[in-house]
């Protein structure tokens, strides 16, 4: 990758901004729990990087649950606001705050782009990332275009969102340089003409991720490497 023809990095949010995987596995498998069923976080990694919606109907179809996936996914979204509401029960991923310290002093213009819902995108942010960000009072005054799964019709792995977020942005696909750490999100950001760099955490380490340009163990490696 050429640092200099990228005018644009865009980020990913559930496991690569914040550690909300480990929140999602937890308040998924105590729903699960209700029907008397459970799953390892191995196991769950087959959910990471898809819509809520599409996570609860495998839900009850893997386990042919006495529920609709309309009520499974009341429940568990409720706990999981729950567990958001409180900063500090929110973790960063590790290296996150350095890396974006860094393209902030570099001219690019910086994106989100998330499968997640906005209200609940927004909540995350704002509780995880806004708060440890001292003298800011919006994530605007960062992120030139936060786009969610609420703005598109096509989720992750089609470039819906991507395409969106550059379009928002005033650049080109191919002069954005996405992070992610799914599969799901890797192929979105590829079909959509990026460059992209995988950065797989716990939940997302044994999927694919051989369509990405670089795949790194950990955030600020990007910045040793010399891709920003």
């Amino acid at each position: 990758m050429q640092t200099q023809k990228h005018h644009a990095v865009i980020f990913d949010v559930d496991g690569l901004i914040i550690n909300t995987e480990e929140l999602y596995w937890k308040t998924f498998n105590k729903t699960l729990g209700d029907y008397g069923f459970s799953l390892t976080r191995r196991e769950y990694s087959v959910c990471v990087g898809h819509p809520v919606e599409d996570n609860c109907r495998y839900a009850v179809d893997r386990y042919r649950l006495e529920t609709s996936p309309g009520a499974f996914c009341k429940i568990w979204m409720e706990r999981f606001e729950r567990a958001i509401s409180d900063p500090e029960k929110i973790a960063l991923m590790p290296g996150f705050l350095d890396l974006l310290a860094h393209v902030r002093r570099k001219p690019y213009r910086l994106g989100i782009a998330s499968a997640t819902q906005r209200p609940r995108m927004e909540k995350t942010l704002r509780n995880g990332l806004l708060s440890r960000l001292e003298g800011l009072s919006s994530l605007n005054e960062i992120f030139k275009a936060m786009l969610s799964g609420s703005d598109i019709q096509r989720p992750k792995p089609a470039p819906d969102i991507y395409l969106l977020t550059a379009e928002r942005l005033g650049v080109s696909p191919r002069t954005c340089l996405a992070f992610e750490d799914s599969e799901a999100g890797v192929r979105s950001a590829k079909a959509a003409g990026m460059d992209v760099i995988a950065v797989p955490n716990l939940f997302t380490a044994h999927q694919d991720h051989s369509a990405a340009d670089a795949v790194l163990a950990h955030l600020m490696d990007a910045v040793v490497e010399g891709h920003v």
